[in-house]
């Protein structure tokens, strides 16, 4: 095995993503009880007990499952940092560029969660939310670049340029999920389809690149 640190490295990176799919689908559960939460409210304006008992208990499962999600998302970043930390001592340029990356994820997605209990915090994160999604794809490039960096010193053209594909479909994802984020509704549960769909194709390539460093 030539990049063992890089393999060890990516076997967490690989783990962390699968994290992000889970949160992904939970996402997606959230989007609909939102949606029902909205529908039930509108209910209750009309005097519907049935409409108001549905609405309190959609709007919890919101306030679950998004804790749910704030709790596996910093688990995700952590593992992340740890691989690419690993990974970055087998290729020092773009794993390392990642690793940075990730470590400033971390401490915004911490802020970002903090926002609703800390109110100072409210404008900040509201800022944040902007820099989460570029700091997002710049993990993603850097990543993607450090394994096609290896891959063309093991002579693994077919991830090179498999690399070159996910990185255009993940851009093209996260900028199209975080248009959809700022609509309600059914725009915002096909952002998080979308924001689903990305991961799972990002999680092949990855487990594309940890099999070839096993070699």
């Amino acid at each position: 095995m030539k990049f063992k640190n890089a393999y060890e490295g990516m076997k967490k990176i690989v783990a962390a993503e699968a994290l992000q799919i889970i949160s992904a689908g939970l996402a997606i559960i959230v989007a609909l009880l939102g949606v029902t939460a909205l529908t039930g409210a509108a209910a209750a304006a009309d005097g519907s007990e049935a409409g108001a008992v549905g609405a309190v208990a959609s709007g919890l499962g919101v306030v679950i499952l998004s804790l749910g999600i704030a709790v596996l998302s910093i688990i995700s970043v952590i593992f992340m940092i740890i691989g690419l930390k690993k990974a970055s001592e087998d290729e020092p340029k773009y794993f390392k560029n990642a690793f940075i990356m990730s470590v400033l994820l971390l401490i915004a997605n911490l802020i970002t969660g903090l926002a609703g209990v800390i109110p100072f915090l409210g404008t900040i994160a509201s800022v944040l939310k902007t820099f989460l999604n570029v700091a997002t794809i710049a993990v993603y490039v850097f990543t993607v670049m450090g394994i096609s960096t290896l891959a063309k010193d093991l002579g693994r053209d077919d991830v090179v340029s498999m690399g070159n594909v996910i990185l255009v479909i993940e851009v093209v994802q996260i900028v199209l999920a975080t248009i959809a984020t700022f609509t309600n509704g059914i725009l915002l549960i096909v952002a998080t389809i979308i924001s689903l769909i990305g991961y799972i194709i990002y999680l092949v390539y990855l487990t594309k690149g940890k099999k070839m460093l096993e070699a």
